[in-house]
């Protein structure tokens, strides 16, 4: 089969790789279309500690059942599926709780085991969800993210939210944060065509930080107080210090962005204001089950430009782009099948 391989920094290959076989509790999905991640990007550049080459990514995709493995009813030939990555022990109290994230032996597909950036991969089929269309699919683990990153923000009716980064998972949180009712969605990046995305999503303003004081605007804008709640998609120094200024006494700084790994924070700040800050790594089972269904019901815009959908063949060419900060588009789409 044909395969998208990590080979090194900046390194990107097509190459010939056997056909998986599904094992017991399989299945073998012939893969539709695969997101790219920043995760990915960052292994792609070198700066993730998680994934090593020789690699097939991939953690965002579709595909369609083509082959069972031992003990799967039959009836799952032929179905289309969107496919939660992460794969844990299901017995520890992390697990028990549907909290498969916070496993100490999760897995992920993509970064543990081959993923999607190929013709073929094999999952456990308790990892499949039926979806209505391969695009959207592909789009749930992200939704998943920004599903739990808004829920652990504890957004209310009339709340102010602030996300910073326009990306993928920064789109889908604010569109979260705007169905929970938060009557102010602001939305940073210092991408302006990411921005117009933004605002065609739902924010109910956008600002640039190469152009604008961010700062000053959101507090001009909150009577000097702050939001609510910040969530950080990005997750470098400078926007993990910005998430705790902008939120105000009391509120909650969500970080989900990876960038970095060391960051310095206000500390006394933090405590004389109470201002919490929380982790938010991917989703729990119930995010998951969550995105699956808001997908299924039309809650994804697919149609308005900020995504574009590429052949497997162009990978390096696109992770390239989007490591460049080139890429006008929050997604790519890579399709593996011929079109």
């Amino acid at each position: 089969m044909k395969a998208l391989v990590w080979k090194g920094p900046s390194l990107m290959e097509i190459e010939e790789s056997p056909r998986p076989l599904p094992g017991a509790g399989q299945v073998l999905l012939a893969v539709e279309d695969s997101g790219i991640c920043g995760s990915e990007i960052g292994a792609f550049l070198g700066h993730n500690e998680l994934r090593r080459p020789p690699l097939i990514m991939g953690h965002e995709f579709s595909g369609v059942v083509v082959e069972e493995g031992p003990d799967v009813p039959k009836e799952w030939d032929g179905q289309l599926v969107a496919v939660n990555p992460i794969l844990s022990c299901g017995q520890c109290r992390s697990c028990r709780k549907g909290l498969r994230q916070l496993c100490a032996s999760r897995k992920i597909i993509g970064v543990d085991f081959p993923g999607s950036y190929a013709e073929y991969v094999a999952v456990p089929v308790g990892a499949c969800f039926k979806i209505k269309d391969p695009l959207v699919g592909s789009l749930v683990e992200p939704l998943a993210c920004g599903v739990r990153a808004a829920s652990l923000a504890q957004i209310e009716a009339g709340d102010s939210v602030m996300v910073i980064g326009a990306g993928t998972i920064g789109l889908m949180a604010a569109r979260v944060a705007k169905s929970k009712g938060a009557s102010s969605v602001m939305v940073v990046d210092t991408n302006s065509t990411r921005l117009r995305w933004a605002s065609n999503w739902g924010a109910t303003s956008v600002m640039n930080p190469k152009t604008e004081d961010v700062l000053a605007l959101v507090k001009a804008s909150s009577s000097g107080e702050g939001v609510d709640s910040v969530i950080d998609a990005v997750g470098s120094s400078q926007t993990r210090a910005q998430a705790v200024a902008a939120v105000r006494r009391g509120g909650r700084a969500v970080l989900i962005g990876l960038h970095e790994n060391a960051t310095s924070l206000p500390g006394n700040e933090i405590v004389r204001f109470e201002k919490q800050l929380i982790g938010s790594f991917s989703y729990s089972d119930e995010d998951f089950r969550r995105a699956v269904v808001l997908a299924d019901g039309g809650f994804l815009e697919t149609s308005s430009g900020w995504l574009d959908i590429r052949g497997l063949d162009t990978g390096q060419a696109s992770f390239t782009e989007q490591s460049l900060g080139s890429a006008p588009f929050s997604k790519i789409i890579l399709r593996s099948r011929s079109a």
